[in-house]
């Protein structure tokens, strides 16, 4: 359950709820759940009465009643999200060049538009470089997993932030294209190398092989390994499994400016407890011996160090004093002399600016902040000066940003005020004396939109306009802007514009060509007065057809947890939701307390308070929907994956009378299962606050089962392990409960296989159908 941001987020949320992937066979009209259940009459089991007849209830329709198709509901991406990606200028100011896909899959080739001749070609396909069929590697899919990456080709490029070179890996190899567009090849090893960056100047490329830190000079082609090796259990250049998962720190190197020193973790995990995951993948059992630091347990013992290029010679980061520390959020000093990051207490109450002499390995607090709940990473950004850097932090419940000084660390202007929040930092034009950030919009906290603000407080410029959640970056010079934009209404435009001028290039591509032919409604946007008067934002498609007189069953899709905000003014297609309402459902979507989003006072409630406050608010909005005619209460579905799985459940076992169907994937069922960074900053420790995880642990709960319940998980899940399925299975059977059960064996937390997708989909959807009709 990793705290996913911004459109990605959203994206990835998206992908896991609806199952989205490839073809697969016919759907059996009626399907066997599984083999424990599938003959419940033969086993002397009691048969339950067909409902009476009632004139008011809306018959929930066949699968052949929806134009969308199992196959065409699973295909990725969804019907408008076809769009160029991680779009970046080049250092001479001639290109933009970005990601997309040629055949409106999944695929990505590397494109440029040209500035001057406003004209895009492809620059790149990935079978124009050498071994771009070699299968990856387990850390290269562990590492995608944690991003929640699933494109495929070309998915990663790199510009140097000073020379027009490009820094291209593919397959566990590193390529370059240089100035003059052709492609050098530097590594053709059996290792894979991760992480591969370039610096700066485009003179070298950094890595990760074998669990060191390498550096390859691009001309000739040398390389020179810069860490020495450790034991077994120990890696440098790596961030581990808590970093990546749930703090967002996918590297564990960062290149000096002038591209002769590199920061890098030096990671230890010998004392973590081991937990195996097994698994199977065709005809062969794979074991996974998985370093996982559970709540309670020992976590890794990681230090940071400098390691100059010349010498090869490290410098380690020196303390004051001993003490468990998260690091994140590492950022050079303009001028190289110094390195910041940040650090988090265990529990996460506790974060503070560290400035690092980088000769020297001295650490100095710069500033410190506490809180009565939890802190995530600010953002961070030192200005060229030296002298000043820019920090987000809470601010009256909200995140807004201020100006302060690099030496104490002492505000000198707060920037930005207000009932809202900034979203994401973005461009420092320190000539013009701003600073370009997303935010909410001041009057629809639902719409995102690009402003700036003087560095001195006195001016704040809103630079789009459209309706709706932009995504927007502003090039090195704040001349150009490369926008991606859309609304619940509107399908996403893609466009290079001048900066509060023209649009220069649309690089929108086309809409899927059945689009037309699916029939997608775009759904309603609607306010819950929720518990203790907060207001609570959901999303709601009836059906397609709604008889006068009748009422329908309602679907609440469910996300819930901490770090994802599902409820925005953003295209979102959802053929899931379309092909559910084209049946009868009436499909669900709200936002609780302890979202992301809007704020941390917005999120708060949820501390040592998991499995009561989101419940709280969902049955609020069930309550609001229900006083709609064509809503049936009496016939109510919630279907979640991850914390949505945990919901789903949870709804099931402790508001049985509310919600009677509930399909729960890769759930976590007993929180003191799940991993350190993530649980301790919500649930505190376990020791202390046990009361907290013995009030979230659904295992307690498995007497209160009245309705149908079905549970999917997968083997290899490394990041919610199937022990907590396991464990709710032997809950349920020792309090004698019914209840349905799917089991990928080759599988990962996010389903990747088409057939799994496909599959997980159709089962889900036909459970409901039958248990709601």
């Amino acid at each position: 359950m990793h705290k996913a941001q911004g459109l990605a987020g959203v994206l990835a949320l998206a992908g896991v709820l609806s199952g989205c992937g490839g073809a697969g066979e016919p759907w059996p009209k009626r399907p066997l759940l599984n083999e424990m259940t599938k003959d419940r009459a033969a086993e002397g089991a009691p048969k339950t009465a067909a409902p009476a007849a009632d004139p008011t209830r809306g018959t929930i329709l066949g699968p052949e009643k929806s134009a969308i198709t199992y196959e065409r509901l699973v295909k990725m991406p969804e019907p408008g999200w076809n769009i160029p990606r991680m779009a970046m200028p080049s250092p001479d100011g001639k290109l933009v060049t970005y990601l997309a896909s040629e055949s409106g899959d999944m695929t990505m080739s590397l494109f440029a538009f040209d500035l001057a001749t406003r004209t895009s070609k492809v620059l790149l396909r990935a079978s124009d470089l050498p071994g771009s069929a070699k299968p990856l590697s387990r850390e290269e899919e562990l590492r995608r997993e944690r991003q929640r990456q699933r494109a495929m080709g070309i998915v990663a490029y790199q510009w140097a932030e000073k020379a027009p070179v490009m820094l291209l890996p593919s397959s566990g190899d590193v390529f370059v294209r240089k100035t003059d567009g052709a492609i050098s090849r530097l590594t053709e090893t059996k290792e894979p190398e991760l992480d591969p960056q370039i610096c700066a100047s485009g003179e070298r490329v950094a890595f990760v092989r074998s669990d060191d830190v390498w550096v390859v000079d691009v001309a000739t082609r040398k390389e020179t390994r810069l860490t020495t090796g450790g034991p077994a259990g120990t890696t440098r250049g790596q961030s581990d499994f808590l970093g990546q998962e749930e703090l967002d720190e996918p590297h564990g190197f960062f290149w000096s400016p002038g591209c002769d020193k590199i920061a890098y973790l030096d990671v230890d995990e010998r004392e973590v407890p081991e937990h195996p995951v097994l698994g199977y993948r065709g005809e062969t059992p794979d074991l996974m011996m998985q370093k996982y630091p559970a709540v309670g347990d020992k976590n890794p013992k990681v230090r940071a160090g400098i390691v100059d290029l010349k010498t090869k010679k490290t410098t380690w980061l020196k303390w004051p004093a001993e003490a468990e520390r998260y690091m994140v959020r590492f950022h050079w000093a303009p001028d190289g002399n110094s390195l910041y990051l940040q650090t988090l207490d265990r529990l996460q109450k506790r974060r503070a600016l560290v400035r690092v002499d980088a000769k020297s390995g001295e650490t100095k607090e710069v500033f410190s902040e506490t809180s009565a709940t939890w802190l995530d990473p600010a953002s961070f950004k030192p200005l060229d000066d030296s002298k000043r850097f820019l920090w987000t932090r809470d601010i009256g419940g909200h995140i807004h940003l201020e100006l302060r000084d690099v030496a104490t660390g002492a505000p000198i202007k707060q920037l930005t005020s207000g009932d809202w929040d900034v979203q994401l930092l973005g461009r420092v034009d320190e000539a013009g004396g701003r600073v370009f950030y997303i935010a909410d919009d001041k009057e629809a906290h639902l719409d995102r939109q690009l402003y700036s603000v003087k560095l001195d407080g006195s001016e704040t410029k809103r630079w789009t306009e459209e309706p709706g959640v932009h995504y927007a970056g502003v090039d090195r010079t704040a001349k150009i802007v490369m926008d991606i934009h859309s609304a619940k209404d509107r399908a996403p435009k893609v466009v290079i514009r001048e900066l509060g001028g023209a649009v220069i290039g649309d690089l929108t591509l086309p809409m899927d060509a059945d689009f037309a032919s699916l029939g997608v409604r775009s759904p309603e946007i609607v306010t819950v007065d929720g518990p203790g008067g907060v207001k609570l934002y959901g999303s709601l498609l009836p059906p397609r057809v709604i008889e006068p007189g009748k009422k329908y069953p309602v679907l609440v899709m469910v996300y819930g947890g901490p770090g994802v905000q599902t409820v925005l003014n953003m295209w979102s297609p959802s053929l899931l939701w379309q092909h559910l309402a084209d049946r009868g459902f009436v499909v669900f979507q709200l936002d609780n307390r302890g979202t992301s989003g809007r704020g941390p006072a917005f999120e708060a409630p949820l501390y040592k308070n998991m499995g009561h406050v989101e419940l709280e608010d969902q049955i609020a909005g069930l309550d609001a929907i229900a006083k709609r005619p064509y809503v049936d209460a009496s016939r109510v579905g919630i279907f979640g994956h991850s914390y949505g799985g945990y919901m789903a459940a949870l709804a099931l076992l402790k508001a049985p009378d509310r919600f009677h169907v509930g399909v729960a994937g890769s759930l976590v069922t007993d929180f003191r299962l799940y991993d350190s960074a993530y649980t301790e900053r919500y649930l505190g420790s376990p020791k202390e606050d046990a009361k907290a995880y013995e009030a979230a642990d659904l295992t307690k709960l498995a007497g209160n089962l009245r309705g149908k319940l079905f549970l999917l998980h997968a083997l290899m899940d490394e990041n919610v392990h199937f022990q907590n399925t396991a464990e709710l299975i032997d809950a349920l059977v020792a309090a004698n409960k019914r209840f349905d059960l799917m089991v990928f064996p080759g599988e990962r937390h996010g389903y990747r296989a088409p057939a799994a997708r496909l599959y997980a989909t159709q089962r889900s959807i036909e459970y409901f159908a039958e248990n709601l009709r």
